[in-house]
This record gives C-alpha cells, structure tokens and sequence, in this order.
C-alpha cells in the first residue's frame, strides 16, 4: 500500500514529516527488525519506490538517510546492502575481561558457562603449565555475547592443582570472566597474559557455537596466564568473530 503524506484528523488535513524521511524511518525499521538481515542486498529502486507508492528520486532520498546513518551503503551499478553492525573494538596490551571490553564498546555484555569437566591435560599444554602430561585438569568452555550475539568462544584450562575438587569450578558462574574467579575464589591475582594470535577458519563446534560457516576467517588467541609469582594458572584459548570484533594495538 503506497505511502500518504498526509492524514486526516477531525475533518482538517495534518502534514506529516517528509515522505522520503517515512520512508527511511520504515526501512530502517525493517533493518532494525531483521526483516532486511545484515549484508543482505535491498530491493532494487524500481521495486522499493514500487512498493511505496513514490517516485525514484524520493526514495533515493530516503536511502541517501540509510547511507548517511551507517544503516546501509550503495555500491554504484549493483545496489544498495544493509550495512554489518559495529564491531567490538578493544585494545590487546592490556589484561582486560572480554566482558569488559564488549561492554565498554558499547554493547549489552553477556557471559555464559556451557561446560565444566574434568579431564586429563595434553603434553603440550602441560609443558606450558609446568606439569605432568596426563595429570588432572578441569576444562571450562564459556561463550561472550554482544547484543545477544554470540562474538567469543573460550576453552580454559586450569592445573588440577588448582583447585580441590570440581564442585568450586561451579563458582565461576558467578563471575564473568576467569580473572575475576581466581582472584575472588582462589585468591591468585593474574599478572599477564602471554598469547599468539592467528586468523583461522571455523571448525566444528566453533562454528555452530558462534553460529557461522565454516569458510568464515576467526581470529584465534591462545596463551597462558601467569600470577605475580609467575606461575602459570591457566592456559586459554579464545575464538573471535572477525565480523563482530577487532583488535587494535599501540604500540610504543
């Protein structure tokens, strides 16, 4: 049904805003919605300015507010595409919980504990933690989410030396992050964390958990973090969606 300008109210005719801003404020809507999903491509102008009711100059109006907000970008001689949400931008010198940064990116922060087990720890990774290969260890896999989007995946390793018994890992839960478990229930206060970082590709279950495909880039952070002591409390290993988060780095 075409769009109106204007509506009437008790016998007198009100003029409404624009109808090229109706218009933008409508697709916006739709985008906002996921009626229109991110980097899908809209409509072509002949269809959209069908579908309203208007000319092509006016809905060019309306998609050059789209432009203008960031809520779409038009690619000349192909068509215009709803733009991927802002990435969560952070800093990688510092320790800081991923919760953290995502929250002060701007986004509503969420932390969630899929898994707790106990396990027994590969010759690598206890080379990197200073102990026996095959000892005990308990392995904890936790999801970030940004928005209500799943943006990290973490699989924590700590030293069965660590801890008594399984049961205090179900603690973690009540805290958001790993730094913020071993200093309020462990009472170890993590220095630094020393990691690699790689682009990589998703892999099952990486990619459902983060709910993308396979042939999607990740950037893939693992290391080991120390106490003041320097000893080696837990080995990380962190899947990023390249999509939803980048990384900047100062260096000086």
């Amino acid at each position: 049904m075409p769009f109106i300008n204007e509506v009437k109210l008790l016998g007198v005719f009100q003029v409404r805003q624009p109808l090229y801003i109706e218009i933008a404020n409508e697709m916006k809507r739709r985008i906002d919605e996921g009626i229109y999903p991110s980097g899908v491509q809209l409509p072509s102008e002949p269809e959209l300015a069908n579908e309203f009711g208007v000319s092509r100059g006016t809905l060019r109006e309306a998609l050059g507010i789209l432009e203008k907000e960031g809520k779409i970008s038009r690619k000349h001689g192909i068509g215009s595409f709803v733009e991927t949400p802002a990435k969560v931008l952070a800093g990688i010198e510092k320790l800081e919980s991923l919760v953290s940064t995502i929250r002060r990116a701007g986004f509503k922060a969420e932390d969630k504990v899929l898994s707790i087990y106990e396990s027994s720890i590969s010759a690598a990774i206890a080379d990197k933690l200073k102990v026996e290969p095959k000892s005990k260890c308990f392995v904890i896999e936790s999801l970030r989410y940004a928005d209500g989007v799943p943006v990290i995946y973490c699989y924590d390793i700590l030293p069965g030396w660590l801890i008594d018994d399984i049961g205090a890992l179900q603690l973690r839960k009540n805290v958001e992050c790993m730094v913020d478990y071993l200093k309020t229930y462990l009472n170890i206060k993590p220095f630094n964390y020393v990691s690699n970082v790689t682009a990589v590709l998703a892999k099952d279950p990486v990619d459902k958990l983060l709910q993308v495909n396979r042939r999607t880039p990740l950037i893939k952070m693992e290391g080991v973090m120390y106490d003041e002591n320097s000893n080696p409390v837990n080995f990380g290993r962190q899947f990023f969606r390249s999509d939803k988060y980048q990384f900047t780095l100062v260096r000086q």
